[in-house]
């Protein structure tokens, strides 16, 4: 099966993806709050099933500085970065709402974060 974010990453004829649909997140290239960093998402094929794969670039080089693998790409609904650090937050319809903790140049799941109040899941809405 093709995920959600594949169908996101490879476009959508009738216009691609809504606001309202993803909340915060989005499943298309995102910058950090300076723009030092940008992150892409790319779906890769394993044995069993297709996982997302998190890329995070140096703006000014396009160098490649961290990747991760934060859930199947049928169940993901893009990331955002937080508007004052480093710290990327992804959204999962299996796994749910988890930040990326930036720390010496890595980032690492932080089980512990609490999500800021501007970003918004698109699951916020339905709850509402």
């Amino acid at each position: 099966m093709i995920g959600v974010l594949l169908f996101a990453l490879v476009g959508c004829e009738s216009g691609g993806v809504q606001a309202e649909e993803w909340g915060s997140f989005t499943p298309y290239e995102a910058f950090s709050y300076d723009e030092k960093f940008y992150a892409v998402q790319t779906v890769k094929e394993t044995e069993h099933t297709e996982q997302v794969v998190v890329s995070v670039y140096l703006t000014e080089s396009d160098e490649l500085v961290f990747s991760f693998s934060p859930a199947r790409a049928w169940d993901f609904w893009g990331i955002c970065w937080e508007s004052d650090s480093y710290n990327i937050w992804i959204q999962s319809g299996d796994i749910g709402t988890h930040c990326y903790a930036y720390e010496d140049d890595q980032w690492y799941v932080d089980a512990n974060a609490v999500r800021p109040d501007d970003i918004v899941s698109k699951y916020d809405k339905h709850a509402a």
